[in-house]
C-alpha cells in the first residue's frame, strides 16, 4: 500500500464510510485506492481534467487490481459524474479555493445527488467557506489543518442538511472547528500570517506614495488575526 503524504492522510481520515466516492482532480488516485483497500468505501469514480495524471491514475489502479471498483473519467470537475454512479461523497482537493468554488458552481446538477463534500483548498479557504455558507444547504461538520512540508493545508468536510447554521465572519475566515480547537499547526499558521501582515503594513506606511485602501485592508487583517491568537 502506498504511503500517503500528511495532507492526503488527513483527507482520508475525514472520510466517513460511504458506498461510492468521487475523487475530483484525482491525480495519482491514491485517495480512492487507499479507501477501498481500507474497506472505507466500496466504489469510486476518479476524475481528472488532464490526460497525463489520469493515465498515471489508471496505472496505479491496475497495479492495485481495483479496475472493477474504481472508474476513471477524463472530465472537468464534477461534470464527468453520472446518475448511475450514485456518488455519496465528493473529494475536491489539491487546488485553489477559487477553482473549487468554480467546480461547485459548474457542477450544481451533479451536486443534487451528493450528500457530503470534502474540500481541501490550497489557498483562499474563506472563499470556500463563504460558498458553503451562501449555499443554504451545506453545513460544515468537521475541519482539520495539517502541515505537509513547508505548507499548511485546511480540510473542510460539509454535509447537506435541510437547516444550516450561518457562519460568522470570523468563522468564515478561520474555520469554525479550527477556531475552537486552535491546534499548534493552526496557531503556527496564523502567527506566520501575523508576521507577514505586520511587515506588509510597515512597508505600505513607509512607501513614498501612500495607498490608504491597502493600508486599511492590512490593518483590518492584522486586527482579526490578533483577536484569535
Amino acid at each position: 500500500m502506498h504511503k500517503l503524504s500528511n495532507r492526503l492522510q488527513k483527507i482520508v481520515d475525514l472520510v466517513p464510510p460511504v458506498t461510492c466516492l468521487a475523487d475530483i482532480g484525482t491525480d495519482h488516485a491514491f485517495v480512492p485506492i487507499y479507501l477501498i483497500q481500507k474497506k472505507m468505501i466500496q466504489h469510486a469514480v476518479a476524475c481528472d481534467v488532464a490526460v497525463g495524471p489520469l493515465s498515471i491514475a489508471r496505472t496505479n489502479i491496475q497495479a492495485a487490481q481495483l479496475d472493477t471498483q474504481i472508474a476513471t473519467r477524463l472530465a472537468d470537475g464534477l461534470l464527468g459524474l453520472r446518475p448511475a454512479d450514485q456518488v455519496d461523497l465528493a473529494v475536491i482537493a489539491g487546488m485553489g479555493g477559487q477553482l473549487i468554488t468554480h467546480i461547485l458552481n459548474a457542477g450544481s446538477q451533479q451536486l443534487q445527488s451528493i450528500s457530503q463534500l470534502i474540500l481541501e483548498p490550497n489557498n483562499d479557504e474563506p472563499l470556500v467557506r463563504q460558498w458553503l455558507n451562501d449555499s443554504g444547504c451545506w453545513q460544515i461538520v468537521a475541519e482539520a489543518i495539517v502541515q505537509d512540508g513547508r505548507h499548511n493545508y485546511e480540510i473542510i468536510r460539509a454535509q447537506k442538511q435541510e437547516a444550516v447554521a450561518a457562519l460568522t465572519p470570523q468563522e468564515i475566515m478561520f474555520g469554525p472547528f479550527l477556531l475552537q480547537e486552535k491546534s499548534p499547526v493552526f496557531r503556527h499558521k496564523w502567527q506566520q500570517q501575523l508576521t507577514r501582515t505586520q511587515l506588509t503594513l510597515a512597508n505600505l506606511i513607509r512607501a513614498q506614495h501612500l495607498e490608504p485602501t491597502k493600508i486599511a485592508v492590512a490593518q483590518q487583517k492584522l486586527q482579526k488575526i490578533e483577536e484569535i491568537i
